[in-house]
C-alpha cells in the first residue's frame, strides 16, 4: 500500500524535520529539495526512505555534524579539492556542483572532488541542476570504506554500489539524465524487499557458490552477494564491476576519502560509511560551439530515439534515460508524491519523535492510499 503527499507539503515537511535535526535553514531547504526529487521522480529509496533511515538518525546522533562548513581546501581554475567537514553529503555535493559549474562558464569544464563527506542521496539530482542551467553534467560517489559487494568473482566485500549519474541539455522537453549504480541494483531495493517480506528478481542476488537466490534475507545475513551491473562474467558483469572500481580511483584516492578495496578489509578490520568521496564534473557545451545549437540537435538526437518501432515485448516503446522520471516528476505535481506504506510511517514516526506537523496524508487524516 501506498499513499501520495502534495509535493509542497512534503518538502516543507523534510525541510522542518531537517531544521530540527540541527540544520541552518538554507541547508535544509537544499537537502529537502535533494530528498524530494528523489521520491517525486521514483528514486524512493533514496528520498525521504534516507530522511528515516539515515540523515535524521546521524544528524541526532552526531555522526553527520549538523554544524559542518565544508570549505574549498585546494584549488586550480578548473578545478578544486572541497573538505565536507563530516557534514550532510545532501549539501556537500550540492555546494561541490555549485564550485564546478561556476569554474566551468570561466574555463569550459570544472571539476570538484570531495573528501569528509557522507551519503549524497540521488546522483541524478546534481547533474539535472547543471542540465537545467545549460551544461554536461556527470555525479559520482563511493560509498567510503563500507563494502556491500565483493570484486567479481571474489567473496569479501569490499566495494559500494558507487552510482554514477550523467545529464545533457536540451532545448526543450526532458533532458538526459543517467542515474545509475554499478551493480545490478541499489541496495536500498534489497533491503526494503526484506522489510516489506518479498522477494526480488533471481538476478538481483548470487548465492557464494554462484547459484541465483531470490529472498533479500540471503543477502542480509551476507549468504549472498548483490550482483554487478551485467551479472556474471558472461553477460557483461565485468562492466559494472569496472565502474565500480572507476568510481572509487576517481572519489577515494584522488579526493583523499575512504574507499572500500583497502588492504586492512583483507584481515577482516571493521569498516564503515564515513569520509565518504564524490566528484562532480561540469562542460560548458558553449566552448565548443553554440550552446543552443547542440541543445536542439541533443533534442533530435533523443526524439528519433524515442520515436523509434518499438519491439513486441516493450510494453512501454521506446524512450531513454530521464523521460520516464520527467512523466513521473509531472505526475507527483499533479496528484502528489507516491511513497511506500513503510516510508510514510516512519515519517509519521519520525514527525512524532521530533514534534513537526506532518502532512495530514502521512498520519490518515486525509488523502486515501493510491491504489
Amino acid at each position: 500500500m501506498t499513499v501520495r503527499v502534495p509535493l509542497a507539503e512534503l518538502t516543507s515537511f523534510v525541510r522542518n524535520v531537517l531544521t530540527e535535526c540541527g540544520l541552518d535553514t538554507e541547508s535544509a531547504r537544499t537537502a529537502a529539495d535533494v530528498i524530494t526529487y528523489a521520491d517525486a521522480n521514483g528514486f524512493t529509496t533514496h528520498g525521504t526512505n534516507g530522511l528515516v533511515n539515515i540523515y535524521a538518525p546521524r544528524l541526532l546522533d552526531g555522526r553527520i555534524d549538523a554544524g559542518a562548513a565544508p570549505r574549498v581546501v585546494q584549488e586550480t581554475a578548473g578545478a578544486a579539492l572541497l573538505d565536507g567537514d563530516r557534514g550532510l553529503g545532501l549539501v556537500t555535493m550540492d555546494l561541490a556542483m555549485d564550485i564546478a559549474m561556476a569554474k566551468a562558464r570561466q574555463t569550459g569544464i570544472g571539476m570538484v572532488a570531495v573528501r569528509n563527506s557522507t551519503h549524497f542521496g540521488s546522483a541524478g539530482y546534481y547533474t539535472q541542476k547543471a542540465a537545467a542551467a545549460g551544461m554536461i553534467g556527470l555525479a559520482m560517489t563511493n560509498c567510503g570504506a563500507q563494502g556491500v559487494a565483493p570484486p567479481l568473482g571474489g567473496t569479501v566485500r569490499m566495494l559500494g554500489t558507487n552510482p554514477l549519474s550523467a545529464a545533457v541539455p536540451v532545448t526543450e522537453g526532458a533532458p538526459f539524465v543517467l542515474d545509475m549504480s554499478t551493480t545490478v541494483v541499489a541496495t536500498g531495493k534489497i533491503k526494503a524487499a526484506h522489510r516489506e517480506g518479498q522477494e526480488v528478481p533471481q538476478e538481483w542476488l548470487v548465492r557464494h557458490d554462484g547459484t541465483p537466490t531470490s529472498d533479500p534475507a540471503d543477502f542480509m545475513a551476507e549468504e549472498a552477494d548483490v550482483a554487478w551491473l551485467g551479472g556474471p562474467a558472461a553477460t557483461g558483469g565485468a562492466k559494472g564491476f569496472g565502474l565500480a572500481l572507476l568510481v572509487d580511483l576517481l572519489c577515494g584516492p584522488l579526493s583523499g576519502a575512504a574507499y572500500g578495496p583497502r588492504p586492512g578489509v583483507l584481515k577482516g578490520e571493521p569498516a564503515g560509511d564515513d569520509n565518504v568521496g564524490h566528484t562532480a564534473i561540469v562542460i560548458d557545451p558553449s566552448a565548443f560551439g553554440s550552446a543552443r545549437a547542440i541543445a536542439a540537435e541533443n533534442r533530435i538526437l533523443l526524439d528519433t530515439v524515442a520515436n523509434s518501432p518499438a519491439a513486441a515485448y516493450a510494453t512501454r516503446g521506446v524512450t531513454y534515460p530521464g523521460a520516464p522520471e520527467a512523466q513521473r516528476y509531472a505526475q507527483s505535481q499533479r496528484e502528489g508524491v507516491e511513497l511506500p506504506g513503510p516510508v510514510a510511517a516512519g515519517l509519521a514516526a519520525l514527525a512524532e519523535q521530533l514534534t513537526v506537523p506532518a502532512p495530514a496524508a502521512l498520519t490518515g487524516r486525509s488523502l486515501q492510499p493510491a491504489a
